[in-house]
């Protein structure tokens, strides 16, 4: 598994998985990771605060991800619960050796800094690379999403080059591969 779509909505096959499968198809080909998996965390809610096959399966794919793209639309300002309560099942420095991506769907513009303010110091906690800022889109420019994904993606492919190149395991820590 290359990449991995990891939806905190809690409705599947929602826009906010929609623009996150998208980010991930801009990603894939040009960073060399073919494969697109998706988690959509409310296909295993009732898992996620008690545990399950589901919820270990998920945890699992998300490790073994070189790239994990998190998108969650924004409810009173800040990630879902249902994200929160997923990532808050990894341990402190978990997540060492995947790299992230941020993705927010906000209903409201004042609500677009969640990526930064909110998500980026969880997965920062939980040990990912984050090197790039989170792609914030308002829901009014969903449907016109090709061409902000598509510059988001150019501006950020030589960072997530590097990050990822950094967690290969041919990688030297001090030594540029």
């Amino acid at each position: 598994m290359s990449i991995l779509v990891l939806s905190g909505n809690p409705r599947p096959a929602s826009r906010t998985s929609a623009v996150a499968t998208d980010l991930a198809r801009e990603l894939a080909g040009p960073l060399g990771l073919g494969e697109i998996d998706v988690v959509e965390l409310a296909d295993i809610a009732a898992e996620v605060l008690v545990g399950g096959a589901g919820l270990a399966a998920a945890r699992a794919r998300v490790l073994a991800a070189r790239l994990v793209v998190v998108a969650t639309p924004v409810y009173k300002g800040s990630y879902t619960g249902l994200l929160k309560s997923f990532l808050d099942t990894f341990d402190g420095g978990e997540l060492s050796g995947v790299t992230a991506v941020g993705v927010v769907v906000a209903g409201q513009d004042g609500h677009l800094h969640a990526g930064e303010s909110h998500l980026r110091p969880v997965l920062l906690e939980l040990g990912a690379r984050v090197p790039a800022p989170a792609v914030a889109l308002a829901q009014r420019d969903v449907a016109e999403r090709g061409p902000v994904l598509a510059s988001w993606a150019r501006r950020n492919l030589a960072s997530l080059r590097g990050a990822l190149d950094d967690a290969s395991p041919d990688a030297t820590p001090g030594v540029a591969p």
